[in-house]
């Protein structure tokens, strides 16, 4: 990590790292989770927060193509737990995210 202020997480990806091929940087491992941290992951059998590899998101990322993979980059905000999808906004050609329900509900 670039410096050492830790940010608490908003958003978290609703799969776990693991799926995204994303490993423990410090030991290789796949035994993770979201760390509670901005950028980071928690590793089990480390018990650290680590920043782990890219896995996927070391490159571009065909958004078509993750679906196709069954990948989901859907996330979660923590607080409220809405859940939110990405999207290829038209005119900018950028990734957005919009809301599209509730864990557990509508």
């Amino acid at each position: 990590m670039m410096d050492n202020k830790r940010i608490l997480r908003e958003r978290v990806f609703v799969m776990e790292p693991a799926r995204y091929e994303i490993r423990c940087d410090l030991c290789g491992g796949d035994n993770i989770t979201w760390s509670e941290y901005e950028h980071l992951i928690w590793c089990y059998d480390c018990e650290k927060d680590t920043e782990g590899t890219g896995g996927i998101f070391d490159g571009p990322i065909p958004l078509a193509a993750t679906q196709l993979l069954g990948l989901s980059l859907d996330m979660v905000d923590l607080k409220t737990g809405q859940r939110f999808t990405p999207v290829v906004n038209k005119e900018t050609q950028k990734l957005e995210y919009v809301l599209v329900g509730k864990i557990g509900g509508v």
